[in-house]
């Protein structure tokens, strides 16, 4: 028989492994060996041993000596060492010295003096840099206690996980009607439906069968959700914990001839929303961590319900007038108005958009354009699609691609002295060129839910046809289009895309699409109006038409 070479082949990391051997001789396969306890081989650079020697002869070689990957987040990549030990007798080991790698590396004997290591990157990786070393040594006993002299190699790794946009990171707060000052419904992130899960909810108990228990949608500011209520003489204004939903303050306003207490918009460490009614009509601040009254501005409308007021820079925005039709800026701090505009026309359950440079708003019969600063005018675009005018208008004109103005054509109505209440009627979608005076296209379907934006395509719901579509912004066409089982009847509420995802509600259920497939991959049986805070908290204000009083907590992360 041919002498051994090497008796046996071990596998371990210092936890429980699973010992191989072969007889290298005849290439016969010994019987398996027993579990390793765990912690036996240590996984940080080993310390010289009694048998090593600083003048050993060199007979382990591994290759390549040091190596680098590259992987995607969520992706595990392998990789071999090439070992040639050309001793005789004893225990071959491959340690990585952290948990980049997946425990347990195979070897294998690949005839004479060679031996193949197969590595493999662990899953669930972070994107990051990660970097250590591969401890690859020949011990005269399993567990290794005497390291063969000259049989020992670190290979030095380096692995970059590249992150696939998946890792919350946050954007930004919900901080008004559609998000922000654009009003685009847009959450730059990428998101993995798997991880959504339920949290917390939260329901009003104030109110009276009068009351109808109508909550606002919300805004986001530092791990607080605000939610107003609605239809009250004595209504209340709350900030909850976004960890668990237990109140932290509330803010009680006492009304004279039940006004509409308003939704709340954030900005700075404070939190803004609008009292309004024939009387005790006033723009409200307060202090976000502990709901510290900093300001209360007055300003005239009739009776008007008002979507959340646009916070920009250091000016807060709303809409009013006694006889509507107005734009009014006040400064963030003091709530000194700044300027105002009155262009007449549609009023009620309006906000403006704005952006650097300017103020846009939609008065029912077209756009007007003001400077954002001092509310010079700057361009009126009329509607030349004989647009149904009323006292309400109940969206904003929203901001997408340079010089994209989308707004609906044409006012409508809820029927509700409610600002929480969606209205009735569909209307088609228009696209405006401030710089070319001029309109560019009218949507050949009208759409009920509020629109999202984003990288040049428009997304809305209609409901006769009945379709949730991706629109060009540039052209108008509808580019693809999903449609729902008979079950969800109508589309409801706001729209809010990701980098990959659309949320819709219908009657029945809140919907994320796949932007890639067009189809959906998560659901929620409960309909309503949507948010997604900084923490990266999807909020449902449970209601189709109406609201329920109940606001739902999913993680998304």
């Amino acid at each position: 028989m041919k002498s051994l070479h090497l008796a046996t082949l071990v596998a371990a990391l210092g936890l429980s492994g699973f010992a191989a051997a072969y007889f290298v001789g005849d290439g016969t396969p010994a019987p398996q060996g027993s579990p390793e306890s765990a912690g036996k081989v240590a996984l940080a650079k080993p310390a010289a041993t009694a048998s090593d020697s600083s003048t050993a002869r060199q007979i382990l070689f591994v290759e390549p000596g040091s190596f680098s990957l590259t992987s995607e987040q969520g992706e595990q990549v392998d990789k071999s060492l090439k070992a040639s030990y050309l001793g005789r007798g004893g225990f071959i080991f491959a340690e990585p010295d952290n948990a980049t790698f997946v425990a347990h590396p195979s070897i294998t004997w690949l005839g004479r003096t060679g031996y193949r290591i197969d590595l493999r990157t662990s899953p669930g990786l972070a994107a990051g840099t990660y970097s250590g070393f591969i401890d690859v040594r020949v011990c005269r006993e399993s567990p290794c206690v005497n390291i063969i002299p000259g049989a020992q190699a670190l290979v030095a790794y380096e692995v970059i996980v590249k992150s696939d946009g998946s890792e919350w990171v946050n954007t930004g707060e919900w901080r008004t009607f559609q998000r922000n000052a654009a009003h685009d419904g847009y959450i730059p992130v990428k998101l993995k439906p798997e991880r959504f899960a339920y949290k917390w909810e939260w329901k009003r108990t104030t109110g009276t069968s009068a009351d109808r228990n109508f909550i606002n949608s919300v805004a986001t500011e530092d791990g607080q959700v605000f939610v107003s209520e609605d239809i009250s003489a004595t209504p209340w204004l709350y900030a909850l914990n976004e960890a668990d939903g237990s109140e932290r303050w509330k803010q009680q306003f006492s009304l004279e001839k039940r006004p509409a207490l308003n939704p709340p918009a954030t900005a700075g460490g404070k939190v803004f929303l609008t009292t309004t009614g024939s009387t005790s009509t006033y723009l409200w601040g307060f202090k976000a961590t502990d709901g510290a009254p900093l300001m209360q501005s007055a300003f005239s409308v009739q009776w008007d319900n008002q979507l959340a007021p646009t916070v920009h820079k250091d000016l807060v925005y709303i809409n009013g007038g006694y006889y509507g039709g107005t734009v009014l800026a006040y400064d963030i701090n003091d709530g000194i108005l700044k300027w105002s505009q009155n262009s007449g026309g549609d009023d009620d359950m309006a906000t403006p958009a704005v952006d650097d440079n300017n103020v846009y708003h939609y008065d029912g019969i077209g756009l007007k354009v003001y400077n954002a600063a001092t509310g010079a005018n700057v361009a009126n675009i009329n509607d030349p699609y004989t647009p149904e005018q009323g006292y309400s208008y109940h969206s904003s004109p929203m901001l997408g691609s340079a010089d994209n103005v989308i707004a609906f054509s044409g006012g409508s109505f809820s029927g509700l002295g409610a600002s929480s209440a969606e209205q009735y009627g569909s209307r088609p979608l228009v696209n405006y060129s401030v710089t070319g005076y001029n309109t560019r296209w009218r949507s050949a379907k009208k759409y009920l839910t509020q629109p999202a934006t984003a990288g040049g395509v428009i997304y809305a719901g209609s409901n006769n046809p009945k379709s949730f579509d991706a629109i060009d912004e540039a052209t108008g066409q509808v580019l693809w289009s999903w449609v729902p089982g008979p079950e969800d009847i109508e589309f409801h509420r706001n729209v809010v895309v990701t980098k990959n995802l659309a949320f819709v509600s219908t009657n029945r259920a809140v919907y994320a699409i796949d932007l890639a497939t067009h189809q959906p991959v998560w659901s929620y049986p409960a309909p309503g109006m949507l948010a997604v805070s900084g923490n990266g908290m999807l909020y449902i204000v449970e209601g189709a038409r109406t609201t329920t009083g109940r606001l739902i907590a999913i993680t998304l992360k």
